[in-house]
């Protein structure tokens, strides 16, 4: 049985995807012209997405490690944005690095293995290909694939999505002390 609330977010959902024409169940409802294209544009819309978070969330991970670095853990994160000194240093100093850019500072405070250096290295390029380019396909640098395989094959995101548990463990549980 699902809540008053989750019947309200399902209710939302089923209306976003219809306003963002993402309903593939519905497909059917297209232009049979239209069909083929509207489903590969639902297919990269959905990888581009995970890629933008799961980008987001390694940088929120290298954030909390830098703040504990700089401000200790004695003091919840919570806590600290009530002071202006910790506002200012997310604001002037955080906000101001690229991902790379904090991943090296994490670098120069304690190691990284070799790996989650490379796959974080990796999903920064995959980011930039697909956030910056409508056709990232066509792009000399940054092709979307993940190790050599196509980012927007059920292969290519079942690597990517492994590959991402183990960053996400590996970082979690030095930034938060939990395993995820």
């Amino acid at each position: 049985m699902l809540t008053r609330q989750q019947q309200r977010l399902i209710l939302e959902l089923d209306e976003i995807v219809k306003r963002l024409r993402m309903n593939y169940r519905e497909i059917e409802e297209y232009e049979p012209a239209e069909r083929t294209p509207r489903l590969r544009l639902v297919r990269d819309h959905l990888v581009r997405g995970e890629i933008v978070l799961a980008y987001t969330l390694i940088d929120e991970f290298l954030n909390a490690l830098l703040v504990d670095h700089f401000f200790g853990r004695k003091i919840s994160h919570i806590r600290l944005w009530r002071t202006k000194r910790f506002k200012n240093f997310n604001y002037f100093f955080l906000e101001k690095l690229s991902l790379m850019e904090k991943l090296a500072y994490v670098r120069a405070i304690r190691e990284v293995p070799r790996s989650i250096r490379r796959d974080v290295e990796q999903l920064n390029n995959l980011r930039n290909g697909v956030a910056h380019a409508f056709f990232p396909e066509n792009l000399r640098s940054a092709k979307p694939k993940w190790k050599g395989l196509d980012i927007f094959s059920l292969e290519g995101v079942n690597a990517l999505m492994e590959d991402l548990a183990t960053i996400d463990d590996y970082f979690a549980s030095r930034a938060y002390s939990v395993r995820m």
